[in-house]
């Protein structure tokens, strides 16, 4: 059976604030867990602990206004094309 993929972001690329695992957010920001630990720990320390397994909405709240709002960003790859010989 295949994982679907959860939600971070909208239909139209917004970030949905919701009840988050410090998995789901250093995902979500690129970085490993122990990084985003740090962030959190530093940039937002009213926020950083969690009562359960997930951090609460007004955590997740907290922690996106102090570390900024995660872009969803889409790599673009262009293809070169090769010199064709006369």
């Amino acid at each position: 059976m295949a994982r679907k993929e959860k939600p971070y972001y909208d239909e139209q690329g917004n970030f949905i604030i919701r009840p988050y695992r410090m998995k789901d957010l250093s995902a979500i920001y690129g970085v490993s867990g122990r990084t985003m630990r740090r962030w959190i720990e530093s940039k937002a320390p009213d926020h950083a602990n969690k009562t359960k397994m997930f951090y609460t909405i007004e955590q997740v709240r907290g922690i996106v206004m102090a570390l900024g709002i995660p872009q969803k960003i889409a790599p673009v790859v262009t293809l070169g094309t090769k010199a064709q010989a006369a």
